[in-house]
């Protein structure tokens, strides 16, 4: 595995501050924000619970002029329009000007984390075969091919999911820690329930890359989510991790827009 790293964070005094703009990520269980500098980083926090105030912190020193936000989750409609009183600002949907062709049957109903997800893959690997695997609460496979065409993905249980499900929908398995165990098969109930779900979460990635690769050819892969960083050294394909996919993508999107 390697980790991504084309996007620095930048001292204040070497800032296009002519050129700043706000990421916003709002997901199930926290909210990503970042500044970028043309292309590079030059802020990312993550919140617990992200407060208006705080954005208002933001914008005010980095002098931001333009926003975007993808949000899984409904936006109170004074907090939109004290954003838009403030800088430009982009509520990212499914009809958002994107850089790549969606041919999602159901534009409508696409994830606008998966959306920004695309975008950022073909930031990173432009013109080629990307297979996004996201790694979190569900976790979601979005595969966009060499000529820029998104035709669709996939989402299954993320980790933790599969493991309470297990106990929660049983009188007997126990609700166990997500442990890496060497042995592909587990040699007690405890291990047996943790490989079946990590296990089973990386057979799953490798047979998209051998099933993909097979009608496209060569496949690059990007991991990100929350349990990224818990899977990327588990593969025998090399793969990118890359925590700040999401974000990279909404500002190509916001650039774009």
């Amino acid at each position: 595995m390697k980790t991504m790293s084309l996007w620095y964070l930048q001292e204040p005094d070497i800032l296009n501050t002519n050129d700043l703009n706000l990421s916003i990520d709002i997901g199930n269980s926290s909210s990503k924000v970042a500044v970028f500098s043309r292309n590079k980083m030059v802020y990312y926090r993550r919140f617990q619970r992200l407060a208006i105030n705080s954005l208002d912190k933001i914008i005010e020193e980095y002098q931001i002029t333009k926003t975007i936000i993808s949000s899984t989750r409904n936006l109170d409609k004074n907090w939109i329009q004290r954003l838009k009183k403030k800088t430009y600002l982009v509520l990212l949907n499914h009809t958002t000007k994107v850089t790549f062709i969606n041919l999602y049957q159901t534009p409508q109903t696409l994830g606008r984390d998966r959306i920004a997800g695309i975008a950022g893959a073909l930031k990173i690997y432009p013109s080629q075969n990307v297979l996004i695997a996201d790694l979190g609460t569900c976790n979601t496979y979005d595969f966009i091919d060499s000529k820029k065409r998104y035709y669709g993905g996939n989402i299954a249980p993320g980790l933790q999911m599969r493991l309470i499900a297990m106990h929660n929908y049983t009188d007997k398995l126990p609700l166990v820690k997500s442990i890496y165990n060497k042995t592909l098969m587990g040699l007690s109930t405890q291990e047996a329930m943790q490989n079946g779900a990590i296990w089973g979460i990386i057979l799953e990635i490798e047979g998209y890359i051998k099933a993909l690769a097979k009608e496209y050819g060569t496949i690059n892969v990007i991991l990100t989510g929350g349990d990224a960083p818990f899977f990327a050294n588990h593969f025998k394909k090399k793969i990118f991790a890359e925590p700040y996919l999401v974000l990279i993508g909404l500002n190509q999107i916001l650039k774009l827009n």
